[in-house]
């Protein structure tokens, strides 16, 4: 089930979801079944009324429920409450009288490891003319599919053009998607608008509209047991230098003894940057890894990136088939990174966490430094714990991307728009800090052991960068990364 979009009267937001990818063969990573969870956040003190549509593959439309959010509140919408078939697969519009802040789950079961797996990608407000994707893979453990929704009022025409990681560009695929519907092109399955790529192939794609409409799009990754999703990035128009910033990059490892043996290391976080270069001609960029902490090293890496390619810098692998390039940060690193390139670039951030049963990973967008957003809401907050066991829980990543000191206030409401905490202090530029309610930490500990809600973060001046790391143990281990949401 697949749920994207939202508008009613004068307000529009889309959402878009994936849900249960069939396997093209035992060889590949087989998710599960999925089912597509959505929160919506009403961002006004006024009741907000939401109504639920769905659009199938072909463009046809099935009523979904009405739906009642309170002012400064949150609902959570669940499979088995929007009355569609068994087995759907599509794109959703939520319309509503006043604005509204969304994130969507989708989670799977029946799949390999402990069986559960879990994504998170943010609505967004409006489609574009061109949307690109910088993190495709097609390799054993590895797969990518994406999906694109019409957010326009007519049939849009698309063209996908995708390109290897080192520069070749793998040709043009077609596409008709009918008003208000999505289509999922898997990278497992050569048809229409997927070529027959190698196993082993990585690289990006870019989506362009050429009859007038728009379009927005997810991309989804499943691995090994588990799965990601991000949103695709709006690159129309874009080109010319371009900055870009990442709150949370990781490298933590126990390297049991053995600092000059890396098969002896054993990994517990680590972080990597799909760069993709949307001009065409090759981009020069300077990637700066900042350490949050002032005892810890740092690093710059120079890079150039082909015409419309990408490039993947991962802090356990490396940069280009090197992977000694992060030794300097150690094992024990954490931070931030800043991207300068002279070229437009789009950037997609993954986070990896390692356990018994196989690594969960999560991806983001890179915030544009163009930004000037000081407000965002952060759907999908939890805090639930029972007995001492950890069920759900959150956290808000902020950094401050402006050039000086700002005071952030977070504040948190429950589902019934009551504000339950509020948190302020003083971020230096370019400094990123969390908030976990696990932890505690920001003070988070004061929303109880039953919290579901959603944040509001904001500053007094300067433009944040917001994401939302989330964390599900019931029924299983999986867990979700995605970004705040603009005001």
């Amino acid at each position: 089930m697949t749920k994207r979009r939202i508008t009613f009267l004068l307000v529009l937001a889309m959402l878009l979801a994936m849900v249960a990818l069939p396997a093209a063969a035992q060889s590949w990573p087989d998710p599960g079944t999925g089912s597509t969870y959505t929160e919506l956040v009403n961002k006004t003190a006024d009741a907000a009324t939401a109504q639920l549509t769905y659009y199938d593959t072909s463009g046809g439309v099935h009523q979904g429920p009405q739906k009642t959010i309170p002012g400064n509140g949150s609902i959570a919408i669940d499979p088995d409450s929007v009355q569609l078939p068994q087995n759907f697969v599509g794109a959703g519009v939520v319309s509503s009288n006043q604005p509204l802040a969304s994130v969507v789950s989708t989670k799977w079961t029946g799949g390999p490891g402990d069986g559960f797996q879990s994504a998170l990608y943010s609505g967004v407000s409006a489609g574009s003319s061109k949307i690109c994707f910088p993190s495709l893979f097609k390799a054993t453990p590895i797969v990518s599919s994406f999906a694109v929704q019409n957010t326009g009022t007519a049939p849009a025409d698309i063209k996908i053009t995708y390109f290897k990681r080192d520069g070749t560009n793998e040709g043009q695929y077609t596409d008709t998607i009918p008003a208000g519907a999505q289509h999922t092109y898997d990278l497992r399955n050569a048809g229409t608008g997927v070529p027959n790529f190698p196993t082993g192939w990585d690289g990006s794609a870019i989506v362009e509209v050429t009859n007038g409409q728009t379009v927005a799009g997810v991309g989804v990754i499943n691995q090994n047991g588990r799965s990601s999703a991000y949103n695709a990035a709006d690159c129309s128009n874009a080109s010319g230098a371009t900055t870009l910033v990442v709150p949370s990059q990781y490298r933590v490892y126990n390297d049991n003894g053995s600092p000059n043996d890396r098969t002896k290391w054993h990994w517990i976080l680590l972080s990597a940057l799909n760069i993709q270069n949307l001009e065409g001609s090759a981009a020069t960029v300077d990637v700066q890894y900042i350490p949050r902490s002032a005892g810890n090293n740092g690093t710059t890496l120079h890079i150039s990136i082909p015409a419309f390619s990408s490039a993947g810098l991962n802090t356990r692998g490396g940069y280009n088939g090197d992977p000694t390039v992060f030794d300097v940060l150690g094992g024990g690193w954490d931070g931030t990174v800043k991207i300068t390139s002279d070229k437009a670039v789009v950037a997609t951030v993954i986070t990896q966490w390692f356990r018994g049963t196989g690594p969960e990973s999560g991806y983001y967008a890179a915030a544009n430094t163009n930004s000037s957003a000081t407000k965002f809401f952060v759907p999908n907050i939890r805090r639930v714990v029972s007995g001492g066991n950890w069920q759900e829980y959150s956290a808000v990543i902020v950094q401050n991307i402006g050039s000086s000191a700002t005071n952030v206030t977070t504040k948190y409401y429950d589902r019934s728009g009551n504000l339950v905490h509020t948190y302020t202090e003083s971020i230096p530029a370019g400094v990123g800090v969390g908030y976990n309610t696990k932890g505690g930490t920001g003070g988070t500990s004061a929303l109880g052991d039953n919290f579901e809600g959603h944040a509001v973060v904001e500053s007094d001046g300067q433009p944040l960068a917001v994401v939302l790391n989330s964390i599900t143990r019931t029924p299983g281990f999986a867990t979700g990364t995605t970004n705040g949401v603009q005001e």
